[in-house]
Order: C-alpha cells, then sequence, then structure tokens
C-alpha cells in the first residue's frame, strides 16, 4: 500500500507539467514539451528505440516535433538509441564537451563508473557482463557550460554538473523542476531512498554539483534512474556534511 501511495503521490504531483517521464528499463527518459517542439532528454539502453518511438505514437505526439536529444552524459544507458532517434527524428543531439572522449570510445569508461560505496560494488560486480557497447556518436551541439533552451520555445536552461561524470548536465526549467541524470538517485535496485548515486567519478564533485542545483533553484529533482524527489532531500544531506 505504501508503494503505491508513493507512486499516486509522484503522479499528482506530475499532473499539469509540461513533460512526460518514458521508462526504458530502468532509465527515465524525460521529453520536454512546448508549443513549438518537444525535446527528448536521454535515449535508454541501445536496442530500446522502439519503447520511445511506441510512447510517442501512442500520445498522439509525432517524432518530429523533437528538435533536439540532450544526453545528460555519456553512459550505455542513456546513450544508447541516440543515433536511431536521430534517423527518425532528426533532431539534434546535444552534449558536454568532456564527454566526447566517451562517445568516441564506442565503450563506456570503466573510471565514470567507479562504485561510490558498497552496494556499488556489489551491484558493479553483477552487471560486468553487460554490453555497454555502441555506435560512435557524433553530436551536433557541444556546450561547455551554461545553454538556454528558450530558442527551443522551453523556459530553462542547461548547466554543467560534473561528478558522475566529467561532462554530466542537469537541465533546470524556471519551473524549478530539475532533471539530473545520474547526479543522484532514487529507489531499488540501485539504492533505497534518495541520494548520491552509487556510481561516478567524483562524489566531492557531485556535492559541488549538488550546491550549483540549489543556487539555481531547483525545487523538484529528476532523476534518470527512480523516482523524483525534492530538493530539501539534497539541501538536508550538504547540511550534515557541512557543505551548505
Amino acid at each position: 500500500m505504501a508503494i503505491k501511495l508513493i507512486r499516486l503521490s509522484n503522479i499528482l504531483k506530475n499532473v499539469g507539467k509540461n513533460f512526460n517521464i518514458i521508462k526504458v528499463g530502468l532509465t527515465n527518459c524525460y521529453l520536454l514539451k512546448s508549443d513549438s517542439c518537444n525535446i527528448l532528454i536521454d535515449t535508454g539502453y541501445k536496442g530500446k528505440a522502439k519503447i520511445i518511438l511506441d510512447y510517442l505514437e501512442t500520445n498522439g505526439i509525432n517524432a518530429k516535433s523533437i528538435k533536439l536529444i540532450i544526453l545528460t552524459h555519456g553512459h550505455y544507458d542513456h546513450i544508447g538509441n541516440a543515433i536511431e532517434l536521430k534517423k527518425v527524428t532528426g533532431a539534434k543531439i546535444l552534449i558536454h564537451k568532456n564527454e566526447l572522449p566517451l562517445l568516441r570510445s564506442g565503450v563506456t569508461d570503466s573510471q565514470s563508473t567507479k562504485p561510490l560505496n558498497i552496494w556499488g560494488k556489489i551491484l558493479l560486480s553483477k552487471i560486468s557482463s553487460i554490453d555497454t557497447t555502441f555506435e560512435e556518436i557524433k553530436p551536433d551541439i557541444i556546450i561547455e557550460s551554461e545553454f538556454d533552451l528558450n530558442s527551443y520555445g522551453i523556459k530553462g536552461r542547461i548547466i554543467s554538473t560534473p561528478g558522475h561524470s566529467k561532462g554530466s548536465i542537469s537541465i533546470i526549467l524556471d519551473s524549478g523542476d530539475a532533471f539530473i541524470g545520474d547526479l543522484g538517485m532514487n529507489g531499488l535496485p540501485l539504492r533505497i531512498g534518495p541520494g548520491e548515486p552509487i556510481f561516478g567519478e567524483d562524489i566531492s564533485e557531485i556535492y559541488k554539483s549538488w550546491d550549483k542545483l540549489v543556487k539555481n533553484k531547483a525545487k523538484s529533482v529528476y532523476p534518470s534512474h527512480g523516482e523524483s524527489f525534492d530538493i530539501e532531500v539534497i539541501k538536508k544531506i550538504l547540511s550534515t556534511k557541512g557543505l551548505s
């Protein structure tokens, strides 16, 4: 019953929001909607493009309305369907310049997915057999710091939030909704409750990026793995660690 109530709470919290959540396995992809076009955040594991395309068709959304595909970072479970979806939609692909080495390598860098806690070590040993290869991606837009989304009809911006990987980025709407990739996680099998990601490059950089979310007036946090949570969770953890 508690789980159902939590899910119902999230559904109610998202009523009236100008975005949709598209579940691609354990990865949340997000569709930002405007009157002029749509933006897709992340694309999930390779071989799963049909999930996203079927979602668009079921909900009466023209695939060609997607003009931009934002990749929060270059890991296989976020970029796996980028090329196929680009071919179908004609959208431009955007990523941070520090992720380019990952895209060129065609395989997720193990340094970007090192465990940050004991559970991370356990899970990493369990998923080591997963195929993390992907076709080389050549992005159309490469950013270094911030990127304004108003030209796409979306009131919001992209900011650099390293820590999980060097070029991780987050999307913050003027409404306070923040899409953070793997800068945080919330839910099994990755973690119980909202908090730090269990994989990443530098936990100290993650906390610095969390502080950037707070300073950029994020209110509701939407991770790529798990349920959304309130920015107050991040504020509390930062305060507990003496970082705010």
